[in-house]
């Protein structure tokens, strides 16, 4: 299990101890990525090992995680996202003809809108085989040393890996939800969030400097910056 971190005080607690309570074992790397807060801290308290960056980078992050896990099944959690109970015991019973994959996800909060965008991202990644980071990527160790790991893109490093997963083999979308923080699209109204999902994969798929994707995708929100 690897979870990268940036300033993540307050939800990093939260998202550790869905882990630490879920019915299988796991090895637990945190990669911290040169916090400011107390973040450093609460890794320690939980992780079996703590890899700590010269500076925030997400695909930095999970490619040091990766290189210091050493189980057969590489887990790759955001550290404002929580496991629901069981999520460890589907994967460890994973069939050996999935190379990879993720797990259904929940956006947290009542508002109706949040039902719609997980059921809507369900649906897209089922028939797509295209995963988003939020959905706790996972990947069987071997396929991604075969496949060099992840692109260091500004955006877009989880699809990118994704669509090259899928060139090693069957993937699946397990059950779970994984619990993703809804503060990603708060500060944007129902459309304007619709508008930058869809521009931000036409724009990638168009290939379109992943710069500018990135500062159209996040503009003033930078409520995740090391992405």
């Amino acid at each position: 299990m690897i979870v990268p971190a940036y300033n993540e005080e307050e939800l990093l607690p939260r998202c550790l101890e869905s882990i630490i309570q879920q019915q299988e074992a796991c090895q637990l790397i945190i990669v911290d990525g040169a916090s400011e807060d107390s973040t450093l801290q609460v890794a320690q308290r939980y992780a079996d090992r703590v890899i700590i960056l010269d500076e925030p980078g997400l695909a930095r992050q999970l490619n040091a995680g990766a290189e210091a896990a050493s189980g057969d099944i590489l887990l790759f959690l955001h550290a404002d996202s929580l496991l629901v109970p069981g999520c460890l015991a589907r994967l460890k019973c994973l069939p050996e003809k999935f190379v990879g994959g993720a797990f259904t996800m929940h956006v947290a909060g009542n508002r109706f809108f949040f039902r719609l965008l997980s059921l809507g991202g369900d649906v897209f990644c089922r028939l797509s085989g295209i995963y988003f980071g939020d959905r706790g990527i996972f990947i069987r160790t071997k396929i991604f040393k075969q496949m060099g790991g992840f692109v260091e893109l500004p955006i877009m490093a989880d699809v990118d890996f994704s669509q090259r997963l899928k060139s090693q083999g069957k993937t699946i979308l397990l059950p779970g939800p994984v619990v993703s923080s809804s503060r990603k699209f708060e500060k944007e109204s129902p459309w304007r969030t619709l508008y930058l999902i869809f521009y931000a994969m036409i724009a990638f798929k168009l290939k379109v400097d992943p710069e500018k994707i990135k500062a159209k995708y996040y503009g003033e929100n930078q409520a995740n910056p090391k992405d």
